[in-house]
């Protein structure tokens, strides 16, 4: 048995989680694109995204509107189960679609939180779900990284399979 690298991610847009805040609606135009291409990319297994709202409800991203008055922002979270670190990589940082969108909507994310992004080793086969990043997100946040949950800036080797 194998292990895959999981990524969890969520953003937190500033101001009201509305259509009328012009930052949600260009995040709700590029998203299909940026999720068409990486279902699409080779060396990634598995694509996931919804909306965590304050109260803790998954809700999925389509359909999330009209959003609940007076909520405040919820997380748009995705996870993806990867082939290795290096094809993380290649997909975020030279695919199609997600670089330059990531970098048009950088400004208008809600970083009040600490870190928003999160990976670990799972074993291939093992079912994930939002939550499980979720938790996984908020492990490195109280301890930084640590096998079960790391960073970007502190990857750890995949473990050595029994």
């Amino acid at each position: 048995m194998g292990y895959r690298l999981i990524h969890f991610n969520c953003a937190r847009p500033l101001g009201a989680f509305s259509l009328e805040n012009e930052f949600i609606r260009v995040f709700v135009s590029i998203m299909p694109r940026v999720f068409a291409d990486a279902a699409a990319f080779e060396g990634l297994h598995f694509h996931r995204h919804g909306v965590r709202r304050p109260d803790g409800v998954w809700m999925p991203l389509d359909g999330i509107f009209p959003y609940p008055e007076g909520m405040g922002a919820p997380d748009v979270s995705t996870m993806g189960g990867w082939e290795s670190f290096e094809k993380l990589r290649e997909f975020s940082y030279s695919g199609r679609t997600h670089p330059p969108s990531m970098r048009r909507l950088a400004a208008e994310i809600d970083r009040s939180n600490g870190a928003s992004f999160v990976m670990w080793w799972a074993p291939r086969g093992e079912r994930v779900s939002m939550e499980d990043g979720w938790q996984k997100l908020q492990h490195l946040r109280q301890h930084g990284s640590t096998p079960e949950a790391f960073s970007l800036d502190d990857p750890m080797d995949r473990p050595v399979a029994a």
